[in-house]
Parts: C-alpha cells; structure tokens; sequence
C-alpha cells in the first residue's frame, strides 16, 4: 500500500527490460510477424535509433536491427523493442488522465511483454530473454499554473531545489539542467534529473520537468524475477517524489489518495 495522486504531474512512464544475452536470433524480418499479433492495439510502426545502454551488441547483420516503435491509435500507449529490450512507455495526451501503475500500466507491460516472450520462443526459436537491466522512469512536468510561472518558482515545487546566483543582470531566469544520483542498495539506484525548458509549439512557455528513474543491474534473471524489482522501484519513485516536493502543493493541487493500492 503505498500514496498515490488523484491529478499527479505525471507526463510519460517508461517501464523497461534490457537483455544480456541480446536476442542474436531475432532479426528486422520477424518484427512484422510480431506486430501482427498486436496491430489491432498499436496500428503504427516507426523505427528508432537504438537505446545504448552501454552494451555492445555483436550482430552478423550488414544493416544493425533499429529499435521499433509500435504506437497505439490514440497515441497514449508505445512498446518499443530492439534486440536488447522491451519497453512500454505510457504518455498523457490532451484530456487523458494517468491510469495508475498498479492498475495499468504494469499490467499492459506484463501483457505484451509475455506476448513478446511467447513469440520469441516459438517464431525465433529462442529461450526466454534474460533480463540484466530493469529501469522504471517517471517523468513530471508543469506548465504555467497557480503555484508554477516560470523557472524563478522551481524551489515552491521542490523546496531543497536552488538557482545558482551568480549576481548576473540578466534579462530572464537562468535555465537549469541538474542531475542528481543516489543508491539505494547494490540493485537500486535513482536518478533525479531537474530541468527547465520551454514548448515550442506555444510561443516558447516556459515548462519544468522533473524526472525519477529507477535502474538496476539484476544479473541475468527471468521475468517473473523482475517483478519483485519493479516494485521496489516504484515505491522508492513515489517517496522520493513525496520527499523532495512541496507538502502544500501535493495536498492542494496534486490530491494524494492514502492508503491506495
């Protein structure tokens, strides 16, 4: 049991499994037989320079295997997979509310990720990836609001949180870029990156994210392994994100439901 939000600033989750050995046998040919199986749920495909996560993957292939991205129709759900990975990444568009992890969005990665798992197995003639890295990320954003206008209001969000004052006249806030790296046990570490930044498409306004992410090196295990992981993660992202904002902002804007599973 753990704190949840009823209207958290919660923009995009990411939950993903990274496999060592990659998966040698599975090549560009057999993606188009795995979207078949789930086209009627992610009914566009785009292709991606893959994640590096600092592993060598050693292929025969004249051409490297891209990473994939399979998109929903409503542009809110996306798996991505390359030969060393799986990930499903949940995404707020205008007027959808976040799902919940436990609800949701673990359910739809375990979905499809056993879905990728049985066609490894029976298409490719692989055994069962084997997972080594496992990261959980959550990204939060604000926009002008009554408690957020521009960077200069970060430390009313995040208290603990300070603009370096170099005494400098300058005509606007300084933007910011922190990262942050704390471990919380030999297969846990958090990474908490802060930054500000500016949309584009809306006449360059100001926007501040702040994301938390989990990863950790499991060493080989099976799926059903991980989960016990991913829990740990999830848990040590929402007490982070109670420890380092505002209490009054939480209750006022934010909502928190105790006590919700």
């Amino acid at each position: 049991m753990s704190i949840a939000f009823k209207t958290p600033p919660i923009d995009e989750v990411v939950v993903s499994s990274y496999f060592n050995p990659p998966l040698a046998n599975f090549h560009s040919e057999h993606v188009g037989l795995f979207w078949e199986k789930i086209k009627n749920d992610f009914p566009t495909v785009k292709q991606q320079v893959p994640v590096n996560i600092g592993q060598d993957i050693i292929t025969e292939e004249f051409f490297p295997m891209p990473r994939y991205w399979f998109i929903a129709g409503d542009e809110i759900s996306l798996i991505q997979i390359q030969k060393n990975a799986f990930m499903f990444n949940w995404r707020r568009r205008k007027g959808n509310e976040y799902p919940r992890y436990y609800e949701n969005i673990k359910p739809a990665f375990d979905k499809y990720y056993g879905l990728f798992s049985e066609f490894i197995r029976t298409e490719v003639s692989t055994e069962e990836p084997t997972i080594d890295l496992c990261e959980l990320i959550y990204i939060n954003t604000l926009e002008h609001c009554d408690f957020w206008v521009g960077p200069q209001d970060t430390t009313k969000v995040i208290p603990s949180f300070s603009i370096l004052d170099l005494g400098i006249d300058a005509s606007d806030s300084p933007g910011f870029n922190c990262n942050y790296f704390y471990r919380l046990s030999n297969d846990l570490q958090l990474n908490i990156n802060i930054r500000s930044g500016v949309k584009v498409q809306q006449q360059n306004a100001p926007v501040l994210a702040f994301e938390i992410k989990a990863s950790g090196r499991l060493g080989g295990i099976t799926k059903p392994l991980s989960d016990e992981w991913f829990q740990r993660a999830h848990d040590s992202i929402i007490n982070c994100f109670v420890r380092m904002t505002n209490p009054d902002i939480r209750e006022k804007y934010w909502i928190p439901l105790k006590d919700t599973p």
